[in-house]
Parts: C-alpha cells; structure tokens; sequence
C-alpha cells in the first residue's frame, strides 16, 4: 500500500484536479469532476517497483466492471518505478476494457477450473 500511495502523490502532483477516493472505494482510487462537481473521469492506479517489462498488472472485479460501465471515462494509471521519483513513470491508458484483445487466464484459474468433464 506504501507504494500505491507515494503513485497516487505522484499522479495529484501532476494532475492536481484529480480527487482521491475514500480509502478502500471499489473499482478506482481518483477522480476528476467539472465545474457542477458531477464526476467525470474516474482513474484506478497500479504501481510497482519495476515496469510492465517485468510483470502484468490486472485489475479486479469491481474494477473491471467500473471500466466497462464508464468506456472512455475510465484510466488505468501504471506507475513504473514508483519508488523512485528519479524515474517514476505513469502510463495513462484510457479505456483499458475497451482496448483489450485478449484475456489472459493464469494459474490463479486453477482454483476454479473443473478436471472432470461437464455432466449433462
């Protein structure tokens, strides 16, 4: 959490209009309003030690269906080398859902996956 935080100072520094959700807010953790104060553009922020070079980013459930309800609306914000301000970099992808090709299904499906055939 210590990480994903210092990632979200680095995002408000640079885009000072983005508001921060209450600790814990399902499917993102940064907002933008307009002038009436209706929200705009949501953002969920991913950061790490290393780059995407050196592992995935995923997002969750609630995160996934917050980004397929919002389309364009919706950023997921990767923070490479968050930990150092030196060379922290934030890749902003809008609509990641929307942009998806393909869906990767690892060893965590494993604990749902079926080893015996469907019974009809």
């Amino acid at each position: 959490m210590q990480i994903e935080e210092r990632a979200i100072d680095l995002i408000i520094r640079l885009e000072p209009g983005l508001r921060r959700t209450p600790e814990g807010n399902p499917g993102f953790d940064l907002f933008e309003v307009d002038s009436s104060g209706r929200q705009i553009r949501w953002v969920e922020v991913k950061s790490m030690t290393g780059t995407l070079q050196d592992r995935p980013v995923g997002l969750s459930h609630t995160q996934f269906d917050c980004a397929r309800e919002k389309g364009d609306a919706y950023w997921l914000y990767v923070v490479e080398r968050a930990t150092d301000p030196a060379q922290a970099r934030v890749l902003r992808i809008q609509n990641p859902v929307g942009h998806a090709r393909t869906f990767t299904f690892d060893h965590g499906w494993g604990e749902i996956a079926r080893t015996d055939p469907p019974r009809r």
